[in-house]
């Protein structure tokens, strides 16, 4: 499975348990020298930036997503430690992690109802 690939089934399960996601797309850009690159568009300091923000009622989820030998960068990294102080659950997963993420993005019932 590629990163792509696992990303999306992260999303659509995401969707599926009534989260809101935000994920940026990057781009293939091509030099004038005919060699390629990927990027996602962005100002300021959007280098490093997580790959899925996601909101359900007062939880805010941000995850990084890599394959099983992916590494985050120092940008990376500094994105995710900055949403960690702010309050957001932070992860970074990948694809031995799916147990981990159904837990985590799955439906909860709600106490009240079920006791009301």
């Amino acid at each position: 499975m590629t990163e792509n690939e696992f990303q999306q089934q992260i999303i659509d399960y995401a969707r599926m348990n009534g989260w809101r996601i935000f994920h940026a797309q990057t781009s293939r850009i091509q030099r004038k020298d005919g060699s390629v690159y990927y990027a996602t568009a962005g100002i300021a300091d959007s280098k490093g930036f997580p790959d899925l923000i996601m909101l359900r009622g007062r939880d805010v989820v941000v995850a990084e997503i890599k394959s099983d030998k992916g590494k985050c960068s120092d940008e990376q990294t500094e994105w995710l430690n900055a949403w960690e102080l702010a309050g957001a659950f932070v992860y970074v997963w990948r694809p031995r992690n799916w147990p981990e993420i159904e837990r985590r993005l799955g439906r909860r019932v709600d106490i009240e109802k079920a006791l009301g």
